[in-house]
């Protein structure tokens, strides 16, 4: 088992799928998760239905919920609200350090 830590973003979070996990200072919560899981998986185990997760941020880079993780790493799941302004944030040279990887 290895440690990840996951973001849960606008109604995801409102709709309380972090329930049961302490929040960290960040907004995220510390989640043990077999050597190779995927994102997807992650999904399935929070028990948030698929179709509301529009974008995956992993590590700061938006990614395939097919993703390998590795220890340590930052999952961010995005619902469809609010993806619309992490695409328009990613495409903007605003400094922001956010990634977006079509």
């Amino acid at each position: 088992m290895m440690p990840i830590n996951v973001l849960l973003s606008g109604r995801l979070r409102i709709d309380g799928y972090e329930q049961g996990h302490a929040l960290r200072e960040d907004g995220t919560f510390r989640l043990w998760v077999r050597h190779q899981s995927t994102v997807t998986e992650v999904i399935q185990g929070l028990g948030v239905p698929a179709e509301r997760v529009a974008m995956v941020m992993l590590n700061g880079r938006q990614c395939n919920a097919s993703a390998t993780l590795k220890q340590g790493d930052r999952v961010v799941l995005v619902p469809d609200d609010v993806a619309s302004l992490w695409r328009a944030l990613g495409r903007s040279n605003l400094g922001l350090g956010i990634g977006y990887d079509s």
